[in-house]
C-alpha cells in the first residue's frame, strides 16, 4: 500500500485530523518497508483522536495478510518505565509486546514467530509530556532518565529477551527495537500557553491574523492565535523534552480541536460511536433510536464548548439527554409504539430541554 492508499484507509476510522493522518501514513509506509527513523511525536488535548488514530493502524494491519508480521500494536503510558525507587525498567514494554504477539499467534506460536512479530510492532507511547525534564521549572530527573531510556530503543537497541517455548525451556530471542515504529502522545497541556506568551511577547516581531465577527448587531475585529501556526521544535525544548530525544522523530505533530461539525460526525458516523452504540442498547429492548439532524448538532455544539476534552465531552453531553429513556423508557411518552415495537426520536427540544435540566434529574 502507497501513503495515499493508507490515508484513505485511515479515514474511515479517523474524522478529521487530515494533516495528521497524511504524516502517520507516511510512517506506516517506511515502517513496512523496514526505514529506520520514521516515528512521530503527536500533541493534542485530550480527546482529539490520538488513540483512535492508533487503533486505526492496528485494524489495518489485521485486515490486510501481507501485513502480518506488523500486528503488534501496544499502547503504554510512558510513566510506565518508572519505579517507585526511581530506577527506569523496560521490561514491561517487552512484557506487553509478547502477551499481544501471543495473543495474536496463539498458543502454538514459536518463539522465533513471536521474536519476529515483536521486533516489528507499533509502540504508541502515552502522556509522553508527564516524563518533560521540567517540572515547575526545576529539572525533574526521573522524566530525564526516562527520556534517555526511550531514546537509545528508539535509535535501535539489540535486547536479548527470554521466551518460553512449549517444552518450558527458554528461546533467548535478538530483538532489534530499530525496527518497530514509535508513536509518542500527549497533550502538553501548558505548551498553548508557553507559545502564546512567546508569540505575543514585546520582543517578538510575530503580528497575529484577525478575523470580523458580529456580536450583537456590533462589529468586532480580533486577533487569534493557533497553537499550529506558531509551533516550533524548540518550543518542546523549553517545555522539558531533550534535543537528543526529540531528534529521533520524524515530526512533531500538532493535532487540531475538534470543532461542532467534526464532533456532529463523530458523533453518528463511526461504528463505534457514542450514538450507535447508544442505538444497539435500545434495540435489544425492542426500541429503535433515531436522532433527527437539528439535535445531531445542538449535541456536537454542546460537547464542543469543552474543547480541552474533545470528543470525549459528547459521553457527558449525550448522557444529559439520554439516561432519563435508559432508566423508565416505558413511562416516557416520546417512546412510541411502531410496528411490533417502539420508537424513539430525539429531536432539537428534547435535546434543548435535557441540557436546561439538572443532570442529576431522570424527568
Amino acid at each position: 500500500m502507497r501513503p495515499r492508499e493508507i490515508d484513505e484507509f485511515l479515514k474511515t476510522d479517523v474524522i478529521g485530523q487530515e494533516e495528521a493522518l497524511r504524516f502517520v501514513s507516511v510512517a506506516i509506509f517506511k515502517h513496512l518497508q523496514g526505514e529506520r527513523f520514521g516515528n512521530l511525536m503527536l500533541i493534542g488535548n485530550s480527546g482529539t483522536g490520538k488513540t483512535t488514530i492508533m487503533r486505526a493502524m492496528e485494524r489495518l494491519y489485521s485486515e490486510h495478510p501481507e501485513f502480518q508480521k506488523y500486528r503488534v500494536v501496544i499502547i503504554m503510558n510512558a510513566n510506565t518505565f518508572a519505579t517507585d525507587e526511581g530506577i527506569i525498567d523496560t521490561r514491561a514494554l517487552f512484557e506487553n509486546l509478547e502477551e499481544r504477539a501471543r495473543r495474536i499467534l496463539g498458543k502454538d506460536a514459536t518463539p522465533e514467530e513471536i521474536a519476529l512479530h515483536m521486533e516489528h510492532a507499533t509502540v504508541c507511547l502515552d502522556e509522553i509530556d508527564k516524563v518533560s525534564g521540567m517540572v515547575g521549572g526545576k529539572p525533574y530527573v526521573t522524566g530525564i532518565n526516562i527520556q534517555q531510556a526511550l531514546l537509545t530503543l528508539i535509535e535501535g537497541e539489540r535486547v536479548v529477551w527470554p521466551i518460553k517455548k512449549a517444552d518450558g525451556s527458554m528461546h533467548r530471542a535478538d530483538i532489534d527495537t530499530g525496527k518497530m515504529l514509535f508513536l509518542c502522545a500527549g497533550a502538553f497541556e501548558t505548551l498553548y500557553d508557553q507559545v502564546f506568551k512567546r508569540v505575543t511577547s514585546p520582543t517578538s516581531r510575530v503580528k497575529l491574523p484577525t478575523e470580523t465577527v458580529v456580536r450583537d448587531g456590533e462589529v468586532q475585529i480580533r486577533e487569534y492565535f493557533t497553537l499550529r501556526h506558531h509551533f516550533k521544535q524548540e518550543d518542546l525544548f523549553d517545555y522539558g523534552m531533550q534535543p537528543q530525544f526529540l531528534s529521533r522523530f520524524d515530526n512533531s505533530i500538532i493535532l487540531e480541536d475538534l470543532d461542532a461539525e467534526m464532533l456532529s460526525q463523530i458523533f453518528v458516523g463511526p461504528e463505534d460511536s457514542v450514538f450507535r452504540m447508544s442505538k444497539a442498547f435500545f434495540k435489544k429492548t425492542g426500541i429503535e433510536l433515531e436522532i433527527d439532524e437539528a439535535a445531531t448538532r445542538r449535541v456536537a455544539e454542546a460537547a464542543a464548548e469543552a474543547r480541552r476534552i474533545g470528543a470525549r465531552a459528547l459521553k457527558e453531553v449525550w448522557g444529559r439527554i439520554i439516561k432519563q429513556y435508559e432508566f423508565d423508557p416505558e413511562n416516557r411518552p416520546e417512546v412510541k409504539p411502531h410496528g411490533d415495537g417502539f420508537r424513539l426520536v430525539i429531536d432539537d427540544a428534547i435535546v434543548l430541554d435535557a441540557l436546561k435540566s439538572p443532570i442529576e434529574t431522570f424527568g
